[in-house]
């Protein structure tokens, strides 16, 4: 079942309670759902999932929902800061939402848990690992690397979010008639239905009240040169817990020469890749992609 974070909050999660090796500062508090119900006598750390840049959480839910269902552990999906449901703020660095991963772990008072990302919520995930390595059971990186960045990773997104904020609204437009017009207006630039359906999740009643995005967009676009690489802070710090990188065959976004790169960071990493998939690679093969997941988090 779903759990919103109201019914949250009176929950006693004590079994995961301790304190965190990092200090959690600057950090928002992220909107999300919890599938399933935190089980204190299980000593199976649950999943907190990070989505993509413009995603929200509704990306994850079937994923999640899968994850619930064959292993039984409590899966929380998040909507990042500046997406979806969650706070705005002038930063998207990964090192400010990584603490805003803790800040949730604290809230729900959970010691350790496996973490899983796609595009900048794996980097997210990454950065967290890193920061607070004794706070991750499991790191599962979904067609993201710490070493490189895809050029169309740079080159797409920026003109994407550039189409996206020509985008004029009607204030009288209801929000299922708003996505339908909006579908039209980008379908130009957006080829794939993944990824619209992404970007249309994002037109909703706005905290003014009026039809539009519900991600930060002029944040976004702002802070996006700190999305196109990975922090240079981390640099020498490690994970040493067990990691898998889950690669579309064909996406650019996991070069298999990044390994060693990789490996400096997280010696146990091991790197699969689902045949004839792209970036999107839980989407375009969600049952080879699942296997894998869930094998992971059987074992680790």
């Amino acid at each position: 079942m779903n759990i919103h974070v109201r019914i949250l909050r009176n929950c006693k999660l004590s079994k995961y309670a301790s304190p965190f090796a990092v200090t959690i500062r600057t950090s928002v508090n992220l909107s999300f759902k919890v599938l399933g119900t935190f089980d204190l006598e299980s000593e199976a750390p649950p999943v907190i999932i990070c989505h993509g840049l413009l995603e929200t959480r509704r990306s994850w839910r079937g994923v999640a929902k899968t994850i619930r269902n064959l292993t039984k552990r409590s899966v929380v999906i998040v909507d990042l800061r500046n997406h979806g449901a969650s706070p705005h703020a002038s930063s998207q660095r990964y090192e400010s939402q990584a603490r805003d991963v803790f800040q949730l772990m604290k809230k729900l008072e959970i010691k350790r848990a496996s973490l899983m990302g796609h595009n900048v919520g794996a980097r997210t995930v990454m950065c967290a690992a890193l920061m607070a390595p004794a706070s991750v059971a499991g790191l599962l990186v979904v067609d993201m690397s710490p070493v490189s960045t895809s050029p169309e990773f740079k080159e797409y997104y920026p003109k994407l979010m550039e189409e996206m904020s020509k985008v004029v609204w009607k204030e009288k437009r209801k929000v299922h008639k708003a996505q339908k017009a909006i579908k039209k207006q980008l379908k130009h630039i957006i080829k794939d239905d993944v990824t619209m359906k992404a970007i249309l999740n994002n037109i909703n009643v706005t905290r003014e009240g009026s039809i539009g995005w519900m991600c930060n967009l002029e944040v976004l676009k702002k802070q996006f040169k700190h999305l196109s690489s990975f922090p240079k802070s981390l640099k020498g710090k490690n994970y040493d817990g067990p990691t898998m990188f889950i690669g579309g065959q064909v996406s650019e976004y996991l070069p298999a020469d990044d390994l060693p790169g990789i490996r400096e960071m997280f010696p146990r990493a091991v790197i699969k890749y689902v045949v004839s998939t792209g970036h999107n690679v839980h989407a375009e093969d969600p049952k080879a992609f699942m296997e894998l997941v869930i094998k992971f988090l059987r074992t680790n």
